[in-house]
């Protein structure tokens, strides 16, 4: 069995550039993916228009050479994205993308990426005082694939997760439901504390950006708390451990080629250790399973001898038949050795 992390960073910036400039650079040989809620969008310049005089507005949002960059729409001023991913390019055989086509809204980001034979989703959220991003998700669930994480600012205070706060919200039914038809749970932190820290005497500091880890992940995912890097937003960074699990299908097999001259000294190696054989003494079962031992210590020996390790590939198509691929196929679909 093979486990593989992907190290990902998740906070709430609170629209600070230089926040979002700060993490790009620190984290980039450090996470394997950013999901930054409450991005900074700026203006660069106004570009030519045939119906603006004055030119129309073009923004953009924290770039860096080591990361692409995943929003949801152009960034033009009737709808700004609320949550923004960047994917280290060190990751480019994943083949991620965002999912359009399942959820196009500005406060979802519904990442795919490709782990081997399998397609996963990773679903970084911003939720406004309205949930609007569960409201769209919801509708869009069915269309989702196996997800391995969501994470986010979910604005929700809650009881189940907040112990400052002792009052039950129905947006966290909406949200449970969310979770539990992803087979998802939510996820602890290592150190618990606040998420959010709040500047008015009158507020506690509160508990707001969650983790879920699919209920198969149990035992390989993690997230960490850092308040102590959280300013100058309000929202304490996340580090969020997910192991992606693969199965080691040994590759190396001992072989010998066929009409080779390793397959006639085989043979011949065979023949002489059966003529060698003493079978005279052969009186009572005892005996007769001694000697069937010698007869197979002697096959082993000469495989041993005159095999070869050599690796499976692509190529390898002399054993390859129609059980073969139905039974590769079956292992595809239920991800089950026994097929």
């Amino acid at each position: 069995m093979i486990k593989h992390n992907l190290v990902i960073f998740s906070q709430n910036v609170r629209k600070k550039k230089i926040l979002t400039d700060t993490i790009l650079e620190t984290q980039k040989n450090q996470t394997d993916i950013i999901l930054i809620q409450e991005p900074l969008y700026f203006l660069i310049r106004h570009v030519p228009s045939n119906s603006n005089p004055n030119g129309d507005p073009l923004y953009r949002m924290a770039s860096h050479p080591k990361w692409t960059l995943f929003i949801q729409n152009d960034l033009s001023q009737d709808n700004f994205p609320y949550v923004a991913t960047y994917i280290n390019k060190r990751l480019a055989k994943l083949r991620f993308s965002l999912r359009l086509n399942i959820a196009n809204h500005r406060d979802i980001n519904i990442m795919a990426f490709h782990n081997q034979q399998d397609v996963n989703f990773i679903i970084n959220i911003y939720s406004d005082s309205n949930q609007s991003a569960l409201h769209a998700l919801c509708d869009n669930i069915a269309n989702l694939g196996k997800t391995v994480l969501m994470t986010g600012d979910f604005n929700i205070r809650d009881s189940d997760w907040d112990p400052n706060y002792h009052h039950y919200l129905i947006h966290t039914e909406d949200l449970i439901t969310i979770a539990d038809s992803l087979s998802l749970e939510l996820s602890p932190p290592v150190n618990p504390g606040p998420t959010r820290f709040t500047n008015n005497p009158n507020d506690s500091n509160s508990v707001l950006d969650l983790v879920f880890f699919a209920l198969d992940n149990r035992g390989f995912g993690n997230h960490t708390l850092f308040p102590e890097l959280h300013k100058p937003s309000d929202h304490v960074p996340l580090l969020i451990t997910v192991g992606i699990i693969k199965v080691n299908i040994n590759t190396i097999i001992q072989s010998i080629r066929k009409d080779s001259d390793e397959e006639k000294d085989f043979v011949s190696s065979i023949i002489n250790n059966i003529k060698d054989l003493n079978t005279s003494n052969i009186t009572n079962r005892e005996s007769l399973l001694n000697t069937t031992h010698l007869l197979a210590q002697a096959y082993e020996n000469t495989w041993t001898t005159f095999s070869k390790p050599r690796r499976i590939t692509k190529h390898s198509k002399e054993w390859w038949n129609q059980q073969c691929s139905d039974s590769f196929n079956a292992y595809c679909q239920h991800g089950n050795l026994e097929d």
